[in-house]
């Protein structure tokens, strides 16, 4: 193999190595360990990160990029406080494709949430509100709504609690 040949391939490996770690994590790891200490984390990219299990009451995310990101079991519920309640901001999040299956959203303020293609299987959205939410082709299977806010939330393609498809925002 001659120099320049041996010169090209090493620099096209290097560059698709470089390139694979950089799709491995797309969010940025000090904003994440910046998140998990302050519990807030506005306009930033957690994209793709793992916070199964996590406790999170009374996270501040609004406007967060948040596609698919891992939060199967997190609580994300309000957080009580002395005089009043500190609620989990949700709030025009993008969350296309999160899987939040059996995830506590019990009381988030969420509204223009961008939950397309989410797994909501088995969370709990109790008086969460989904405002204005975007939850086509969401799954909510078993889901709990009780007293959720869904004024202006779109549809299409999205699996109910009961297993029933919602297509009534759907463009004929």
């Amino acid at each position: 193999m001659k120099p320049k040949t041996y010169f090209l391939c090493t620099v096209v490996f290097l560059a698709s190595v470089a390139a694979d770690a950089s799709l491995s994590l797309a969010f940025d790891k000090a904003k994440l360990d910046t998140f998990l200490t302050t519990n807030a984390c506005k306009y930033c990219d957690l994209s793709e990160a793992d916070l199964s299990g996590r406790e999170l009451r009374g996270a501040d995310l609004e406007n967060a990029k948040l596609g698919s990101v891992k939060l199967s079991g997190a609580d994300l519920s309000a957080l009580p406080m002395e005089k009043r309640t500190k609620r989990t901001n949700l709030e025009s999040a993008n969350l296309r494709g999160a899987d939040l299956t059996n995830a506590n959203l019990a009381n988030a303020a969420a509204s223009g949430a961008y939950l397309r293609e989410a797994d909501l299987t088995g969370a709990d959205l109790s008086g969460a509100d989904l405002s204005s939410a975007n939850l086509k082709d969401a799954n909510l299977t078993d889901a709990k709504l009780d007293g959720a806010k869904l004024d202006g939330a779109k549809f299409c393609g999205t699996v109910m609690p009961d297993g029933s498809k919602n297509d009534e925002g759907c463009a004929p």
